[in-house]
């Protein structure tokens, strides 16, 4: 796991500063942990790694498509799957999405921006639910306060799994 948490801040370091997650840092990530699976495991662990890693994307690129969330941040997530499975892991997108509700929770508080666009987006839905038609939703790319970067939460929850807390 401390491979896993030394590539998280690496990872949350760029993102916080840079708004990006890098390729490099998530590859040897998937590498590592693949390849630590398999050493101390078995080849059957690696391939259920593998398998984690593919229903995190199955379950998390929909939402990518819809700008919910970063490619970064699915990236991420499969990445955790390297090294977490099964129950674990479920455990941990748990954990990383209340921790990530906590922080929009927070930034609502804080910034009238957020605020703006979750009357916005109360707007959207419910004129999509009115309607019944679904129109483009226009996100503010620029306006980074509104933003919630996944690699805080993700690191807070794994810090949370390796303190034996879950």
């Amino acid at each position: 796991m401390i491979i896993l948490i030394a590539i998280f801040c690496a990872v949350v370091y760029t993102d916080l500063r840079f708004y990006k997650i890098p390729n490099a840092c998530i590859l040897a990530g998937m590498v590592s942990g693949l390849f630590m699976t398999c050493v101390s495991y078995s080849i059957g662990r690696m391939l259920l790694a593998c398998m984690a890693m593919a229903i995190v994307f199955a379950v998390f690129y929909p939402f990518y498509l819809m700008g919910g969330l970063g490619a970064g941040d699915v990236k991420l997530l499969m990445m955790a799957g390297c090294f977490i499975q099964g129950m674990r892991l479920m455990q941990y997108l748990l954990i990383t999405f209340m921790a990530a509700a906590v922080i929009a929770i927070i930034k609502m508080l804080l910034f009238c921006e957020s605020r703006e666009r979750l009357i916005y987006f109360g707007g959207y839905l419910r004129k999509a639910v009115c309607t019944q038609s679904i129109d483009e939703y226009k996100v503010d790319k620029n306006n980074k306060r509104c933003v919630i970067r996944l690699s805080v939460p993700a690191f807070i929850s794994l810090i949370i799994m390796c303190a034996g807390i879950y």
